[in-house]
């Protein structure tokens, strides 16, 4: 079972995958280790809470349809299709947790960019060592 993840704009972006989160083309994104949200290759990038999903700096990037306590909830967009799944990739060691800052508002990050932007300063580092 899959769950849309929604933006700060009530756009379906991203859906949770039981524990990774995938864009809007079904491709792994991020993974989910209890209240953490980590890149793929195990650094910490923000949490996940009650629906909520949160940055580095504990502002909202994303929220489950049913999810309470949004700075200010924006109206929903209609839900599409599930789109297929890619295979998942290999779950790494996941780093250890920062201190949570005091919770802010929303992001100044689009969802489904700063999971790509985090996938893709991982493949760079990758790539370069």
């Amino acid at each position: 079972m899959s769950d849309w993840i929604y933006n700060r704009n009530g756009d379906p972006t991203c859906l949770l995958d039981s524990d990774c989160v995938r864009d809007n083309s079904g491709d792994v994104v991020a993974w989910i280790s209890g209240r953490n949200l980590y890149s793929l290759d195990g650094n910490h990038i923000g949490w996940f809470e009650a629906g909520i999903f949160f940055d580095a700096n504990n502002d909202v990037l994303g929220f489950f349809r049913e999810a309470r306590g949004l700075p200010l909830r924006p109206g929903l967009s209609g839900t599409p299709g599930r789109p297929g799944f890619s295979g998942r990739p290999g779950r790494p060691g996941f780093s250890g947790a920062p201190g949570r800052p005091g919770r802010g508002g929303w992001s100044n990050h689009d969802l489904e960019a700063y999971l790509h932007a985090s996938r893709r300063r991982n493949s760079l580092t990758r790539h370069q060592s």
